[in-house]
């Protein structure tokens, strides 16, 4: 008997849920969105900084543009865009906070130099931007240190070149005789390196992620926790049809009807979970080390996550306050949990705090199985965890239906 009615209560709630197109398609349509959403915005591509670098060459000579083009190397040409502008227009944009740094190069940088005089680079950073104007200065602080220590090898040389407007033939050969002398005597520190760096591999090396791959594992487990409690507050209304109080005068038990349920909830919970994770691999690009493990976990996390607000909701007085205090509790959660914000744009404090609560521990071990530094044992290890704490809140719930809703 109790067979036939949990297959009835399954059938029942998925008859239902088809008659029900648009809340199913929302169910099965939230991870893709989400994934849809992140891609566009982000392109799967690793984050990387996109700065600006206004440059005013007063001095318009062959050493301002070489220090001019250190930023057109990579990797800096792809996080700083170098332009060339006039001292006033420059520092009218840094005023507007229209790019991350000014550097101004005064006239007579490059006599200054070769002639062993000092010279003074002036840079102006945005106070509105942290990285990028941080990295400037931190490569113009190179290449500052770089053209001391070649002024004091190398000042013979580099004073014949500014002592004559147009040097000789004789003189450049001089030159040229004395700069491969300076390079023959760094030859010596260089040639064989006196500094070996030796890197030994203890784990397993993680890939580079993109804004994507990060974000993507938050929204699908928001996605999780708006399907599950919707589904959770449906048991006020089969109190309010009646099933509840005609169960209790029939040879069945609450706990098929809350069984059935859960059964008939991992079946949109799959087609959920498969729909997110075909869309991370195949559709914004994250690799994923196992679909069948990840698309298995978030089923699992889905059900725990509903007999956890099932639990709540059973405990309210009455169906508005279930629906307040369902809020109360899932929007907390997605916050602190990271799946309204990724643990890695949260503060260390926050993330630590985060990844103790139900959805923080269950998106973390989520990404291992995306990566791949998880595997079929962790997977068991936390089943067996959902196994334990489900059947405590499958048990309270039963019971509290029994003395409180019929």
């Amino acid at each position: 008997m109790n067979a036939r009615f949990l297959w009835s209560t399954v059938r029942k709630d998925l008859t239902r849920m088809r008659r029900d197109p648009l809340g199913l398609a929302t169910s099965l349509g939230i991870p893709l969105v989400l994934v849809t959403l992140v891609t566009l915005v982000f392109g799967g591509q690793q984050a990387v900084p996109q700065g600006r670098l206004l440059v005013a060459d007063e001095d318009q000579t062959i050493l301002s543009q070489v220090l001019s083009s250190a930023f057109n190397r990579e990797p800096l040409s792809k996080m700083v865009v170098t332009e060339t502008t006039a001292k006033a227009d420059g520092l009218r944009r840094m005023d507007s906070g229209d790019a991350s740094a000014l550097l101004i190069i005064p006239r007579g940088f490059q006599t200054a130099f070769l002639q062993n005089q000092a010279a003074r680079l002036e840079l102006v950073k945005n106070p509105a931007q942290s990285i990028l104007p941080n990295i400037i200065e931190e490569t113009l602080s190179i290449a500052v240190d770089g053209g001391f220590y070649l002024q004091r090898e190398a000042a013979v040389p580099l004073r014949t070149l500014a002592g004559r407007q147009q040097p000789s033939d004789q003189t450049i050969a001089q030159v040229s005789v004395a700069f491969n002398q300076f390079g023959r005597s760094l030859a010596k520190y260089l040639n064989p390196s006196l500094i070996d760096l030796e890197m030994n591999v203890t784990g397993e090396q993680s890939q580079n992620q993109g804004v994507a791959a990060i974000f993507l594992p938050a929204m699908i487990f928001m996605g999780l926790l708006f399907v599950s409690n919707s589904h959770a507050l449906d048991i006020w209304k089969e109190q309010s049809w009646g099933t509840l109080r005609r169960l209790a005068t029939a040879p069945v038990s609450l706990a098929t009807l809350l069984g059935g349920r859960l059964i008939s909830l991992a079946v949109i919970l799959f087609g959920v979970a498969l729909a997110g994770v075909a869309g991370m691999r195949w559709f914004a690009q994250v690799p994923v080390a196992s679909v069948p493990l990840a698309t298995l976990w978030l089923v699992l996390s889905g059900m725990g996550f509903y007999l956890l607000l099932v639990t709540i909701t059973v405990y309210a007085p009455n169906q508005r306050s279930a629906n307040v205090i369902e809020n109360l509790v899932i929007f907390p959660l997605a916050l602190l949990g990271g799946s309204f914000f990724p643990f890695e744009m949260m503060p260390d404090w926050m993330a630590s705090i985060g990844r103790f609560t139900p959805n923080g521990w269950a998106v973390t071990q989520f990404k291992a199985l995306v990566a791949g530094s998880a595997h079929a044992k962790d997977l068991a290890i936390g089943a067996v965890y959902f196994a334990v704490a489900g059947s405590a809140l499958f048990l309270i719930t039963v019971n509290r239906m029994r003395r409180k809703l019929i």
